[in-house]
């Protein structure tokens, strides 16, 4: 089997150390390990396609969301499938998995469990695994990467003084043939049941259903922000009288404040130049072990 590692090793807190001779050392010495470190954003889609072109037969992300959103990008609709070893901060999908951060259970997990498929999302064309984002649930993902500080107490922070500062934006969603138009506070739309640092939004997603989760929330007021960071700790979102909450194929997203769209996905903050885009599922698009 040839194993391609492709690690970020700026990742969360940069903690990690995995070099090619510990690599070599959890595996059969009839297995060949190569090991790749990327050098700046999006360099890991790059590596992934290299890998692929040296016939990887299995590709594994080190690294937080956003690098193994990248990894999984290049990986949608081919035969090879991905390993996660978790070592970022937040690292939503992994817990969805059940991936582990101690990095010598999760190599045993490469090593031995059995390869699944999952979904993925699409927003234009980009995709997505976990989570994507808009309104309020963007603005705290920008205030945060602007901090630097990839840790709980960081995001955090980001969240409360976002909460502080935040006007609700005017939207038009296009959804099963309806047409909603309202001003959100929040509209998250999630592939997996777990957003990061064990916050869930969506505890009912599943990752191979051919669904996505929708939540929208309207503007809230003062009290009802604070409402809803309570029931977001609590889990318990659901219970919001303000919260819409459904399974969907496919939406559409219009922004009518003349602001272009922004969004966060799988935890990085993206900026567009586009008044409107399209969300969907891509059913089976991933091989992965878990």
């Amino acid at each position: 089997m040839k194993y391609i590692f492709i690690v970020n090793p700026n990742s969360g807190n940069a903690k990690h150390e995995i070099t090619l001779d510990f690599l070599q050392s959890k595996f059969e010495p009839k297995d060949e390990i190569v090991l790749k470190e990327t050098k700046y954003q999006f360099h890991a889609k790059e590596l992934v396609k290299e890998a692929i072109l040296e016939h990887a037969d299995i590709v594994v992300a080190c690294g937080g969301d956003g690098t193994i959103n990248e990894v999984a990008s290049a990986l949608v609709n081919t035969k090879i499938p991905l390993g996660i070893i978790p070592a970022g901060s937040g690292n939503g999908l992994a817990s969805n998995l059940a991936i582990p951060k101690d990095i010598d259970k999760a190599i045993e997990i490469i090593r031995t469990k059995e390869i699944k498929t999952i979904d993925a999302g699409r927003v234009e064309d980009s995709y997505f695994f976990s989570n994507l984002g808009f309104g309020i649930d963007a603005s705290v993902i920008q205030a945060y990467e602007e901090k630097q500080k990839r840790t709980f107490s960081g995001y955090m922070d980001a969240s409360v003084k976002t909460l502080l500062n935040y006007k609700s934006k005017l939207f038009r969603i296009y959804i099963d043939g309806a047409i909603i138009e309202k001003n959100f506070y929040y509209l998250f739309c999630s592939n997996s049941n777990i957003a990061g640092y064990g916050i869930s939004f969506t505890p009912n997603a599943d990752l191979a259903d051919g669904e996505l989760d929708l939540l929208m929330i309207e503007d809230l007021d003062v009290f009802e922000q604070f409402y809803f960071s309570v029931l977001v700790l609590a889990k318990k979102i659901d219970i919001m009288e303000k919260a819409r909450y459904r399974k969907v194929k496919k939406f559409s997203l219009e922004s009518l404040d003349n602001e272009p769209i922004s969004y966060q996905l799988d935890g990085e903050f993206q900026t567009t130049n586009l008044l409107k885009v399209k969300v969907e599922v891509v059913p089976n698009a991933l091989k992965i072990i878990y």
